[in-house]
């Protein structure tokens, strides 16, 4: 370990210039003097506490010198026989900054190959909930050695029906559970909605708060079909033949007045000539 430290020591000078040389030091992140200060450090067990507290993301961005105290903690990790808690620390810094990339040469190649290892699963496990889900951490305020995280589901907003941690069991809004530090899939339901699936790193020490905000559908309005149109008139019904002339004989008088003329009757025939109407054939 000490002839880890030391090289340690020795390329940590130039690779913290290097990352925030251009950072004036009146405005310097304090992250950064931490990363300097774990450069420094020979025992490996507060190099870990030193990079953990200066990868706090409550502290601010991941920029300056964050992406180098991520690859110097997995170095550390892996130098130290934990590759598994390496890989695990290298997934949460991809997830959470998709724009980190290694240093091929300050940082050994196993440090390069579980950085990129840790890439492709986390480009793997992206899915469409992951808009749908937030997530914070509650990070120590001071490093405590703890080898287990917890997993938190938010009891504010929109409330989950159920949810789950794939390989552990349910979970109820505003519990947590202890586990182990590693990547979990957790799935969300909610009434009226589709299940929602995220991966997500719990890291010792810390706890993983995740809240979901369900996409609800817009509320549909049921409207009244409008009443069908009234049906057209009957078209009017065809003459078949028929009189030319309408006559109308109004009043009892105009009735007998007619007959006579028709029948000849009723006077002197001298006097009255027939009458004769012709009507045409039907």
């Amino acid at each position: 370990m000490r002839g880890i430290a030391g090289s340690l020591r020795y390329t940590g000078l130039a690779l913290l210039l290097g990352a925030v040389g251009a950072v004036p030091l009146r405005g310097q992140d304090p992250r950064d003097a931490q990363v300097a200060r774990a450069f420094n450090e020979f025992d490996a067990t507060r190099r870990q506490q030193l990079l953990m507290s200066a990868l706090n993301p409550t502290s601010g961005p991941p920029r300056g010198a964050w992406p180098v105290g991520v690859q110097l903690l997995a170095q550390t990790l892996i130098e130290d026989g934990k590759d598994s808690a390496a890989a695990v620390w290298l997934r949460w810094a991809i997830r959470l900054s998709p724009d980190l990339q290694p240093d091929t040469v300050q940082f050994l190649p196993a440090v390069i190959a579980a950085y990129r290892a840790a890439r492709d699963y986390v480009s793997n496990t992206r899915g469409s909930g992951d808009s749908e889900a937030v997530t914070t951490w509650l990070w120590p305020s001071q490093a405590t050695g703890e080898q287990v995280g917890r997993l938190q589901i938010s009891a504010s907003g929109q409330m989950p029906v159920g949810v789950s941690v794939r390989g552990v069991g349910p979970i109820g809004a505003g519990g947590s559970l202890p586990l182990k530090p590693g990547s979990y899939q957790v799935s969300a339901t909610m009434s009226g909605s589709q299940e929602l699936r995220v991966t997500r790193e719990v890291l010792p020490g810390v706890t993983t708060v995740l809240e979901f905000r369900f996409r609800t559908a817009a509320p549909q309005v049921a409207t009244r079909p409008a009443p069908p149109p009234p049906p057209p008139p009957p078209p009017p019904a065809k003459k078949k033949g028929g009189f030319p002339v309408v006559l109308v004989v109004a009043g009892g008088a105009g009735l007998a007045a007619l007959a006579v003329l028709a029948l000849g009757g009723g006077g002197d025939d001298e006097k009255f000539g027939g009458v004769t109407f012709t009507f045409p054939n039907p």
